[in-house]
């Protein structure tokens, strides 16, 4: 189609107008395959009850410094080419380190595009999972009945076994939080951080320490000793890694 139009042009506006079409089309091919980079930014510890043991995009790994051999090897950070759709094709997969089922969870992307998040605000989006326990489900300042957004039914997420978080699923939300700042085809960074992850009994895991709800305080918690876990300290460390 684009050489009939071209065919019926004087020989000087055919040759200009032949530049601009396919420049255009080599930009948006450009775009359209641009370089894209995924970091795990989390630091992980031996009493984590959760780790990200794979992040992919369209069914391929992709290497964004997770650790995976003992004592200190991590997987490096590289950088790789996709399409615009990249983080509807990405997924990432957890895995449940304790000894205990895990109902509810979430994981935070953050877009760098949009800014660094430490000398410019950034954007973050929060893709939650399951269902918090209802004796968690309170507001820690006023004590009243709280429950977030977007929940779904409760996990059944036994020890030792691997979920996949599908970032499809929560395209619409991250539409949302990127729509007054960036458009979404545009990202081509983002970190990504475990969130706080809920057991069946309310015992909650959040920045590395595990926590009970105080039953005569709704919405406040009781640390538990920094050196708690819920299972056999080396198992799974790294996933995959029994000791």
């Amino acid at each position: 189609m684009v050489a009939d139009i071209l065919k019926q042009l004087r020989p000087s506006v055919r040759l200009y107008t032949a530049c601009v079409v396919f420049g255009l089309v080599g930009a948006l091919h450009a775009q359209q395959t641009s370089e894209r980079l995924v970091k795990v930014n989390d630091v992980e510890h031996i009493t984590d009850a959760v780790l990200i043991s794979n992040v992919a995009v369209a069914g391929k790994t992709v290497e964004c410094g997770l650790f995976i051999k003992p004592p200190v090897v991590i997987q490096p950070v590289t950088p790789f080419q996709a399409g615009n759709d990249w983080l509807e094709q990405m997924t990432v997969s957890l895995i449940n380190r304790t000894g205990r089922t895990i109902v509810s969870g979430g994981i935070q992307l953050n877009f760098l595009d949009v800014g660094d998040c430490r000398s410019l605000p950034c954007v973050a989006s929060f893709l939650r999972f399951g269902r918090m326990p209802d004796i968690d489900a309170f507001d820690g300042r006023t004590g009243k009945p709280n429950r977030p957004a977007h929940e779904g039914p409760p996990l059944d997420w036994k020890p030792e076994q691997t979920i996949v978080v599908h970032v499809s699923e929560y395209m619409p939300e991250i539409e949302d939080d990127l729509a007054n700042h960036w458009p979404v085809t545009a990202i081509t960074k983002v970190n990504i951080y475990r969130g706080v992850f809920y057991f069946e009994d309310g015992m909650i895991w959040d920045l590395g320490r595990y926590s009970v709800p105080d039953p005569e305080h709704p919405g406040k918690f009781k640390k538990l000793p920094e050196d708690y876990f819920p299972g056999q300290r080396g198992h799974n460390w790294p996933p995959g890694y029994n000791n």
